[in-house]
């Protein structure tokens, strides 16, 4: 992706693929196909799809929850919400000790994050998409950006030193 910051040195992967002592992913499947019965045949694509899921995630992550989406709260006073189609979303993720505050904005199929943590303190943050990672420097302010992001499926992963836990928000989808 063009416009991140490479990743950092020592940075875990996004995939990082079954290790030895995971739980295997088509023991998982069977067994929620069995306790739910059957929903019909899964897809390749779903299957891929569960699979890139699985591979992103992060244990030992911080989670935050999405507090406020723009998306989901119409302006007031607006009676046409096409005029909004343009508009930049903002989104709020919180834990009990950090805020991450992000404005997006669409350019064709790319989407420029500008977002401010508080308190600041981490120093990069990672883009996950379905494409892969971008990172991005924070300032000492605790702003970034991150240009030409894709639009689709993304998570936020805010790394700071080695000894502090990531802080990751929930997928959400640009």
């Amino acid at each position: 992706m063009t416009g991140s910051d490479p990743a950092p040195e020592g940075a875990p992967p996004l995939s990082q693929g079954e290790d030895a002592g995971e739980p295997d992913l088509d023991r998982l499947v069977a067994e929620l196909h069995a306790e739910h019965g059957p929903g019909g045949p899964v897809s390749g694509a779903v299957r891929a799809a569960a699979r890139a899921a699985y591979a992103a995630r992060r244990d030992d992550a911080v989670m935050t929850e999405l507090r406020t989406d723009s998306a989901d709260t119409p302006a007031a006073g607006v009676r046409d919400s096409g005029a909004l189609a343009d508009a930049p979303r903002y989104l709020r993720f919180d834990t009990a000790d950090t805020s991450v505050g992000v404005e997006v904005t669409a350019d064709d199929d790319l989407r420029t994050l500008v977002g401010r943590i508080d308190p600041a303190g981490p120093t990069q943050v990672e883009i996950r998409t379905a494409r892969g990672s971008a990172w991005s420097a924070v300032d000492d302010g605790g702003s970034f950006v991150a240009a030409a992001i894709p639009t689709g499926p993304i998570s936020l992963v805010l790394h700071g030193s080695a000894a502090e836990r990531p802080v990751a928000t929930p997928w959400l989808t640009l």
